[in-house]
């Protein structure tokens, strides 16, 4: 005779597990929620806290020192992203032949954006070079002496004839010394002496104007070569400015940035010379506007941050650039015409703020001017006594609530007084000294009778 398969024994031992099985799940899913102080299973009526004050177990909880911590004063603003708007003129009056960006594109420095027929540019500059040739040429002449449209200024040739003049002059001297011994002895007539005296009286005039155009010639020469050489100055003048006039017809980038508006036409005569053909966008960087009493607080140099609404919970670093001493009642939009209340005391109070631009450290993402966002500069820092934020039980109106251990181990419900508070820490400017312990877990919930198990825990000084 078989056995039958299913006994009780084995249904009681199935039971038996499965329930083992269901009560060790159960208590592994519930517990961690039954001694966690921050669920609401804690603090029921059958909860982990009852349970331990009705054993007289001791509860866990832990205890630092205050420390120096450094704390930051933000100044905090709204904004925009502005940039630099460069006008680019279209200088030539002619026929634009290419057209080559478009508006949005991105360009550099330098980069070519249109150009235009140069065509007279090109036949004025080469004039130009034929003038500086002539000019060259003219000065060559010059030094040469062979100018024919004014009088040579020859020193040289001068000096010759009047070498040779003087040679005369003197010969006819001695023929009419020779005449007069000769018309004294009757071998020469009067007449011969005459002439004689004549020629002599020619050559003396000869040799004399002779030396007066060599004097001329001598001190002219040299300001004729200057007014050569000068007027081959002005004919390379006339070179260069051709030259410059020929690099407008190509019309280039003044600065990096977007092409923000293009205001002409491929195919169009530009009828008016520095008519702005286009518009570029460059240089960008957020435009905060600042509360008025900060101004003696915000510098050059400082850190700060920028968050954009365009990138919602990213932050964005940035220095300040630039600070705008100027305050207007500005309140990050359109100049404001009635009083707001910011700072809300009840009173009207006007929104008066100055600029401050920051300049953003490689944003790694694609921004673009007229962005709105808000900015926040640290104005300066301060270092002061300090527990963690988790270590005050209440906290309002500059007041709050720590526990300290006592000497006998018991936690101890102190006033303190508050200052600053950031994301970790609160100020303490007084009821507490660097030597005391202070709770940090579990204080919502302890009694000054109840018993702790207190883990005291060195921090480090920030």
């Amino acid at each position: 005779m078989k056995k039958p398969i299913i006994t009780q024994n084995r249904v009681l031992a199935v039971t038996v597990i499965a329930t083992g099985l269901v009560l060790a799940a159960g208590a592994f899913v519930l517990w961690p929620a039954y001694t966690n102080p921050e669920s609401r299973f804690y603090t029921s009526s059958i909860g982990f806290l009852k349970v331990q004050r009705l054993l007289g177990m001791p509860m866990e909880a832990e205890a630092e020192h205050p420390v120096w911590h450094d704390f930051e004063t933000p100044v905090l603003g709204e904004g925009t992203l502005q940039c630099n708007f460069y006008n680019v003129p279209v200088v030539p009056v002619a026929r634009i032949t290419a057209l080559h960006v478009e508006e949005g594109d991105q360009v550099t420095e330098g980069q070519l954006l249109a150009e235009l027929d140069d065509t007279t540019a090109t036949l004025n500059l080469r004039s130009a070079q034929l003038a500086l040739g002539n000019a060259t040429a003219e000065r060559e002449r010059v030094s040469a002496g062979s100018l024919n449209s004014m009088v040579a200024e020859r020193p040289n040739v001068s000096q010759v004839s009047i070498d040779g003049l003087k040679k005369v002059a003197t010969d006819a001297e001695v023929k009419v010394a020779i005449v007069q011994k000769l018309a004294r002895g009757g071998a020469s007539s009067r007449l011969d002496l005459v002439n004689a005296e004549m020629d002599m009286a020619n050559a003396e005039m000869n040799y004399n104007q002779a030396k007066v155009n060599a004097g001329m010639s001598t001190a002219g020469f040299p300001q004729s070569k200057e007014i050569a050489q000068n007027a081959v100055d002005d004919a390379q003048d006339l070179v260069r400015e051709r030259e410059e006039e020929l690099k407008y017809y190509h019309v280039t980038a003044p600065a990096t940035g977007t092409i923000d508006r293009v205001l002409v036409r491929n195919g169009e005569y530009n009828q008016t010379a520095g008519n702005p053909g286009f518009i570029i966008a460059s240089g960008l960087w957020f435009e905060a506007n600042l509360d008025q009493r900060a101004l003696a607080d915000v510098h050059e140099g400082m850190e700060a941050t920028v968050n954009l609404e365009a990138y919602a919970g990213r932050d964005f670093q940035a220095t300040v650039d630039r600070i705008v001493p100027i305050v207007t009642f500005d309140a990050g939009g359109p100049e404001t015409k009635t009083p707001v209340r910011p700072l809300g005391t009840g009173s009207p109070e006007w929104p008066a703020t100055f600029t401050a631009r920051l300049r953003l450290v490689d944003p790694g993402v694609r921004i673009a001017p007229g962005m709105t966002g808000f900015a926040r500069v640290v104005a300066h820092h301060r270092r002061a006594l300090a527990v963690p934020r988790e270590a005050i039980s209440s906290l309002s109106a500059g007041k709050g609530v720590v526990r300290i251990v006592d000497d006998s181990g018991h936690p101890v419900t102190t006033p303190v007084s508050l200052g600053a508070v950031d994301e970790r820490f609160v100020e303490i400017t007084g009821g507490v000294d660097p030597s005391d312990w202070v709770l940090t877990s579990n204080l919502r919930f302890l009694r000054d009778d109840d018993k702790i198990h207190i883990t005291r825990i060195v921090a480090s000084e920030d």
